[in-house]
């Protein structure tokens, strides 16, 4: 065996002579060493995925001792039901390795899943691509599926949009799996869907003598929209509130709850809160958002829909949800672009249609490693918009916009360094990439291209808005070019850059990386 881990180039796990070898690219990390920081910042972040392949080893092994037992058992009655082989080689594992037979089991369990179930999954494991924790999250989403045929087909869909994903994450491996199965399997997510209904509850538990806990379990849809709730009318207090976050969740909770007034405790006189927020005008602006094809509602396909915040959801929970009294439908036709993504009194703005749209399609937060969900996300403009002269900077239009949190928003306009890129390559796939300071670039694919894989294919066209005329560094020969001006020419040159040396034809020293890169 001799697997290679991406993002290192050189480093190997092998097996020689019955032991494990390490070859990794270590960087020098002695005091005064000249390594750089790029070679610091990825051994640092990516040497631990040999846990993924070290873990696909000790899968392998008991897995085959589990093989041996299952050979080797015969019938005897009761006891041969209640100590199966897993049960046998669990309890093994369980007492060499100093745990309890439930740890064991599940152990066992995970290997026959890995080696069974999903082989092609468990090959990413192997690899480098999933680490553990990612692995059991794809076996969590692929529990359900009972028919083999269709869970071969689901497991080898699935590794492929994983092996082309780019940065994956938790919450993105979850999805990308879970619309697959969707897809693949409406009928086991409805059986699913059914069976959770009853397990709807209220539950409280004491934590201490003064505090209890008070857990909701509820459907999706509905959760994710008291969430919102909360967040909206916690929300209403001022910046002087002295409580944190979750007291102020719980604070409105429970307010809510008995009926009592939830206000702000800031110790201003002139504060309109102190008396109590508004909480049905906050409400009001609650909104849980669901895309999905028109098919889907019609019942004329099964392609699964995606709930901002949650993920995938089956085509007939959307459809569910489309015929409660309180849903809006509003219908959005993605060739509404070919008019102009922006707004024709605002070349900033982007249209509803193409706001909803890059919203849908990139599901969440584009910088790597966040899950922010895209509907609690600016829209940002990857290629710095130009105010003053909008043709000369990056258009508002699908191609150059995608959804960032607040903070990686902020990141990238006002720390240098933070370069990001957006592509679309001959497939129409949208690929998001991010440089940081230490020149490490990371690769995305947009989540959700499998919902709208006819936006990257439309072409595009920017029409640029009128803007208020005003001097510029070029129309005013006494005034330096500004600090941003000069920023976001450098970030262009940068871009274009990165882009010409990913495009570069393979040769002596260089190879060609096209997606998933």
């Amino acid at each position: 065996m001799n697997t290679t881990l991406a993002d290192q180039a050189g480093a190997t796990l092998t097996v020689e002579g019955g032991m494990f070898v390490f070859r990794m690219v270590m960087p020098d990390l002695a005091e005064g060493s000249d390594a750089t920081d790029a070679a610091l910042m990825l051994f640092a972040a990516r040497s631990d995925l040999f846990q993924g392949m070290v873990l696909w080893d000790q899968y392998e092994a008991i897995y085959r001792v589990y093989q041996r037992r299952l050979a080797q058992t015969v019938d005897t009655g009761a006891f041969t039901n209640l100590y199966d082989p897993l049960c046998q080689v669990a309890a093994s594992y369980a007492t060499v390795r100093g745990v309890r037979q439930h740890t064991g089991e599940k152990f066992v369990d995970e290997a026959v899943s890995c080696m069974e179930r999903v082989p092609a999954i468990g090959q990413l494991l192997r690899g480098g691509l999933l680490t553990p924790t990612q692995f059991r999250l794809a076996l969590d989403q692929t529990a359900a599926v009972v028919d083999t045929d269709v869970l071969a087909v689901i497991d080898a869909e699935a590794a492929d949009r994983l092996r082309g994903a780019g940065n994956l994450t938790g919450p993105r491996v979850t999805e990308i799996i879970a619309a697959v199965v969707a897809e693949h399997d409406a009928d086991a997510a409805q059986a699913a869907r059914e069976a959770a209904k009853p397990r709807k509850k209220v539950v409280v538990e004491p934590v201490d003598g003064t505090l209890a806990d008070l857990r909701v379990t509820g459907s999706v849809e509905d959760v994710r929209l008291a969430q919102d709730s909360i967040d909206a009318i916690i929300a209403g207090v001022c910046p002087d509130d002295p409580r944190g976050k979750a007291v102020r969740r719980s604070d409105a909770v429970i307010a809510l709850l008995t009926g009592k007034v939830f206000a702000c405790q800031c110790a201003g006189d002139d504060c309109p809160s102190r008396a109590g927020v508004d909480g049905a005008a906050r409400l009001a602006t609650v909104v849980l958002h669901v895309v999905a094809r028109r098919e889907s509602l019609t019942g004329e396909s099964d392609i699964p829909a995606y709930l901002d915040g949650f993920g995938p959801i089956t085509a007939e929970h959307a459809r569910d949800i489309a015929a409660d009294t309180d849903t809006v439908v509003r219908d959005l036709d993605v060739t509404d672009l070919l008019g102009g993504a922006s707004q024709p009194s605002n070349g900033y703005r982007p249209t509803a249609a193409c706001d909803a749209l890059v919203r849908a399609v990139h599901g969440r937060c584009t910088h790597p490693g966040c899950d922010m969900p895209a509907y609690r996300c600016d829209l940002d403009h990857v290629a710095e918009y130009n105010h003053d002269d909008p043709a000369a900077g990056g258009p508002t239009c699908p191609c150059n916009l995608n959804p960032k949190c607040r903070f990686h928003h902020g990141l990238k306009t006002f720390v240098n360094g933070w370069l990001d890129d957006q592509i679309v390559d001959a497939n129409g796939v949208i690929w998001t990439e991010t440089t940081t300071p230490e020149g490490i670039t990371v690769r995305s694919r947009a989540l959700n291209h499998w919902l709208l894989p006819e936006l990257g294919l439309l072409p595009c066209v920017h029409h640029d808005a009128p803007t208020t005329s005003r001097p510029t560094a070029e129309s005013d020969p006494g005034r330096p070019r500004t600090r941003t001006d000069a920023k976001h020419r450098y970030r262009m040159r940068m871009r274009a850059h990165n882009r010409r040396t990913r495009e570069r034809p393979a040769g002596p020293s260089s190879a060609v990386k096209t997606p998933p890169f």
